[in-house]
């Protein structure tokens, strides 16, 4: 479901969705309630750990970053300061980019073929035309 609140736009909620699954827990009973998170960093949602674990990380990375063919929106908000290296949005292109204060500061993409695509980030949409194997490096003040 996180992802789903941040395909949404809905930050806020997914960032206590992730929260709420970093809570630790020693529980060791099957429980359908509660969820978090046991010593050894594995999910303690049952019936089964490792689609939480897979589902944090998503998650996290939908927070981040989220794409489809042509189309790259960048959506650090819930964090103040940050930096990302190596994202992979669709269309095979490489996402690095840093922000502060919640905004986005700077933005390399690199892609292996010529492409277009729409960079969605700060409030402003960009349209910008990859080469094959270039990159293109933006900063935004």
């Amino acid at each position: 479901m996180v992802c789903s609140s941040s395909s949404l736009r809905d930050g806020e909620h997914a960032l206590g969705l992730l929260k709420n699954q970093l809570r630790y827990t020693r529980e060791e009973n099957i429980s359908c309630v509660g969820g978090g998170i046991y010593p050894n960093m594995l999910c303690a949602h049952p019936p089964f750990q490792i689609d939480g674990n897979f589902g944090f990380a998503a998650a996290v990375a939908e927070m981040l970053i989220q794409s489809r063919k042509g189309y790259i929106l960048l959506l650090p908000d819930e964090w103040k300061d940050g930096k990302v290296r190596g994202m992979k949005a669709q269309g095979d292109i490489t996402v690095d980019f840093e922000w502060r204060e919640g905004r986005i500061h700077r933005i390399r993409l690199c892609s292996s073929r010529e492409q277009k695509v729409t960079l969605e980030c700060n409030g402003i949409s960009k349209t910008v035309f990859l080469k094959p194997d270039g990159t293109e490096d933006m900063i935004f003040d």
